[in-house]
């Protein structure tokens, strides 16, 4: 059986930071003057929920939180609000791992769409509710849509660059806990 190692935990822990702090860089570069008509992709969600839904251990609770919330504050967004979504969604699918490990890969993209679908509504009401200006709708969606299109390319780079994949049934950690 195999065993995940402490070291190996605690490297991918800081790769996904490092990963998740140069997407911030990258978001933050000027790279055109004039407004664009589309919204990027939120990558930072993607890899998010795709290392939640195979490697939970590797995304703690505090370095997603840190993360989006990082990222509220730079990219100027209401602070807290997508971190708290994005946190939530992240925990239910974590705790759902074990039971997604056999599922089929279009099920996990499905799931894992339906995440982002219900962060992106959840977030609408709750800045209708509290009377805070939301961005336009039609960009919203372009950024909900291409990021449900890349989520399996981020799960492919996740794989083939960082072997991020499921843990295989009777795997175990170093303390003989099943993961």
């Amino acid at each position: 059986m195999a065993e995940q190692r402490p070291a190996r935990i605690w490297v991918m822990r800081s790769l996904y930071l490092s990963v998740s702090f140069l997407i911030i860089f990258l978001y933050l570069l000027p790279l055109a003057t004039t407004p664009t008509r589309w919204a990027a992709p939120d990558l930072i969600i993607a890899l998010t929920f795709a290392w939640a839904m195979r490697r939970p251990e590797y995304v703690p609770t505090l370095c997603v939180a840190g993360v989006v919330l990082l990222a509220d504050l730079l990219f100027q967004r209401p602070p807290g609000l997508l971190a708290v979504l994005v946190l939530i969604a992240s925990e239910t699918l974590r705790s759902r791992a074990i039971a997604n490990r056999d599922m089929p890969y279009f099920l996990e993209w499905v799931t894992v769409a339906g995440a982002m679908i219900s962060v992106v509504i959840l977030e609408r009401l709750l800045l209708a509710v509290f009377f805070i200006p939301a961005p336009a709708l039609g960009l919203v969606l372009i950024q909900l849509t291409m990021t449900i299109a890349l989520y399996p390319m981020v799960v492919l780079i996740s794989y083939v660059v960082f072997n991020v994949r499921r843990a295989a049934p009777g795997e175990v950690d170093t303390l003989g806990h099943r993961l």
